[in-house]
């Protein structure tokens, strides 16, 4: 037989019993729709639990801290006994985790406290100095509003990006309380545009310049000058931050400066600190860094890398997949139930095939005796189960689409905030289009499948008795 007369009566079998086709391929719909259906569940989990913390943080980020020791129990004296550690996080330290694989890019976070001074002591706010390297700020995700992010040439300098909060925070000197907490949203219009020439900046550590007289018999209070560069884009998670972003070399030279004013004012010694790391001497200078990974997938892979050089660490991914374990239970009922409705579905067409074997015993017969081939007639049933699977599973990835919008509106409603995933932002169920491709593959070869033992039966009748057959 040619290969398209294979085609032809394969197509026209299963059209011959058209209802008894359609319940089966009914069959197949159910099985295909209800494994994308529970699929597409588990993979909206997983998504939902993924935006809700890419809200707020970086998947692709790794926060690392030094510690100087800790305490062990002492077995012998029954005592827990405090052990320095050997780790230490420096500049050499930044290098050496700058060359592990899949890193992009290192920089290490210092946390200072200041005084932020506007237009010469005409406004002013508290706020808190975030040291980084300069250079990698563009590459760590910060979206910047208006002026620029930090760069190459701010590497040394007191120029700074401030946070989209930080002008709510500014008050007036002398005739207003300064504000401690304000409600800010997307909506709400910056106070001033805080980049230009239009403002002036300085520095203090001295909480009280400009609202109080000042002990005029002690040394005079000696402010930095500053330079706003940019202010960061609106950030829901950080409504109430009111940070700079500045280089860390220029965060060291500001500390060194605030350290001195105050050994002077209040009369003390103050010997600068020495931040200086070798070879040979080894020191801790920073507290935290922040490891940028080229992607998310690596994550793990690079944070173990880190813990077997001593550091300790903590990253939004090792946080999402504990969230993704805790359902993971849950996600693999709803596979079971999905893989069960397809195993009906097999069930199915196995019967419909073994019934069109009795119903055309005498067909094939004749077959054999016109010296059709074995694999011809083996083939031609096989085809017929692939045309109802392919059927079933093209049916069924179109009516899951429906099913998955109808979940997705039950979740909204409430359904959702069981799982702890925000509903306006995440869908309960979602489709991505491999698995509509994966499911119609499945379909085809569950209907193969299925029709194997019957393609077989149909290849082990007796063509005499087949034709004797009414």
């Amino acid at each position: 037989m040619r290969k398209t007369d294979i085609l032809r009566f394969a197509f026209s079998n299963f059209l011959r019993r058209k209802a008894r086709s359609m319940l089966t391929v009914l069959g197949v719909v159910i099985g295909t729709a209800a494994v994308v259906i529970m699929l597409s569940i588990g993979i909206g989990m997983n998504k939902g639990f993924e935006d809700q913390i890419s809200s707020y943080s970086n998947l692709k980020q790794i926060t690392i801290y030094s510690y100087g020791g800790s305490y062990q129990y002492d077995e012998d004296s029954g005592t827990y006994v405090y052990t320095e550690s050997n780790v230490v996080l420096d500049n050499i330290a930044i290098e050496e985790i700058s060359e592990i694989d899949h890193v992009q890019t290192v920089s290490p976070y210092l946390y200072y406290w200041g005084y932020l001074i506007m237009d010469n002591t005409e406004k002013c706010s508290s706020m808190s100095i975030i040291g980084i390297d300069a250079a990698s700020m563009a590459d760590m995700g910060y979206e910047i509003l208006y002026g620029r992010l930090l760069d190459e040439s701010d590497i040394g300098t007191t120029n700074f990006v401030m946070t989209y909060a930080l002008p709510f925070y500014f008050y007036t000197m002398r005739e207003e309380d300064e504000i401690w907490w304000k409600t800010i949203t997307e909506d709400d219009e910056l106070p001033f545009n805080p980049v230009g020439n239009n403002h002036t900046y300085q520095f203090t550590w001295y909480w009280s310049y400009g609202e109080s007289a000042v002990d005029t018999s002690r040394p005079k209070i000696e402010l930095e000058e500053g330079n706003c560069v940019g202010i960061l884009a609106y950030n829901e998670s950080g409504n109430y931050e009111t940070y700079v972003y500045m280089d860390v070399n220029g965060v060291f030279a500001l500390e060194d400066l605030f350290e001195e004013n105050q050994a002077k004012y209040y009369g003390y010694d103050y010997t600068p600190e020495d931040r200086e790391s070798t070879e040979d001497n080894r020191q801790n200078i920073y507290d935290q860094a922040i490891v940028l990974v080229e992607d998310s997938k690596y994550v793990q892979g690079v944070e173990a890398k880190l813990n077997e050089m001593g550091y300790e660490t903590y990253s939004s991914m090792e946080y999402l997949t504990q969230l993704q374990d805790q359902t993971k239970f849950l996600r693999a009922i709803l596979g079971a139930i999905g893989v069960v409705a397809f195993i009906v579905a097999a069930i199915s067409i196995a019967n419909t095939m073994v019934m069109s074997i009795y119903e055309r015993t005498r067909e094939i017969g004749i077959m054999k005796v016109l010296g059709c081939k074995l694999s011809d007639i083996r083939g031609m049933f096989l085809i017929e189960a692939g045309i109802i699977g392919a059927v079933g599973g093209v049916l069924g990835v179109v009516f899951s689409y429906g099913a998955s919008a109808a979940v997705n509106y039950l979740a909204s409603a409430g359904g959702m905030s069981m799982l702890g995933i925000d509903a306006s932002t995440s869908a309960l169920s979602v489709i991505p289009p491999w698995l509509d491709g994966v499911a119609i593959l499945l379909a085809i070869a569950v209907g193969v499948v299925s029709g194997l033992y019957p393609a077989i039966r149909a290849t082990r009748l007796s063509a005499l008795e087949a034709i004797k057959n009414e």
